[in-house]
């Protein structure tokens, strides 16, 4: 019996370690476990709207230099100084003509001097030579920060048509130097005259001496343009 008991024993335990190796017949065979994946998530992308191409900047310009003065004209323009000293300063390479207002007018007035027209004349018949007579001249009137309180200087402006303010006593200052430019023989249509008032100072207004160097008429000499 005991020898029976020993055998059913065994074939139990044999039987156990075939179901467990085989899997039961009456059982669906476990799925083998599957290692967890986490997904991959990706960061949310913003839509990207039309992308607007950045503004060009305008092209630069390049000023062309102005064309340098004839070396005779020249000489004949440091003559014309030597014999009006302090009347005017010349830039050759600007061709810059540039009154003192204190020296070619009186002061708050808008007449030119006797002497100053003189020295304007003898300069009309230079810039009528052949060497610059294709050349533009550019007339602007310039004044100190003073206010216009004469009572002469006001009805001299009203009398002209201009305001009784700096602004109409630089533009009567131009127009009277091109006046006599134009008397000494240059053309109106190689002329343009303008007044700037107390807008372009070269020189400080707080002190006489900067007042004076800002009273100024200036004479360009330019190409003509086409």
């Amino acid at each position: 019996m005991r020898r029976f008991m020993k055998s059913a024993v065994l074939l139990c335990v044999g039987l156990l370690v075939c179901m467990e190796i085989a899997g039961c017949a009456c059982c669906p065979p476990k799925a083998p476990r599957e290692t967890m994946m986490v997904p991959h998530t990706e960061e949310p992308v913003a839509p990207v709207g039309p992308v607007e191409p950045e503004p060009t900047p305008p092209p630069v310009v390049e000023q062309p230099k102005p064309e340098p003065v004839p070396p005779a004209v020249v000489k004949a323009v440091e003559d014309l100084d030597k014999q009006f000293p302090g009347l005017f300063t010349f830039d050759k390479d600007k061709g810059l003509f540039m009154f003192n207002s204190d020296t070619t007018f009186d002061s708050g007035s808008a007449v030119v001097r006797s002497e100053a027209k003189t020295a304007l004349t003898k300069l009309a018949e230079i810039l009528n030579g052949d060497q610059v007579k294709d050349r533009h001249l550019t007339i602007i009137g310039h004044t100190d920060s003073d206010r216009v309180i004469k009572r002469k200087t006001i009805a001299g402006l009203k009398a002209l048509g201009k305001p009784a303010d700096n602004q109409g006593l630089s533009e009567a200052r131009a127009e009277a130097v091109g006046a006599v430019l134009q008397a000494g023989g240059i053309d109106a249509g190689r002329m343009t005259t303008e007044g700037k008032g107390q807008t372009q100072p070269i020189a400080d207004n707080r002190t006489p001496a900067g007042k004076a160097k800002n009273r100024r008429v200036s004479v360009y000499l330019t190409p003509m343009s086409k």
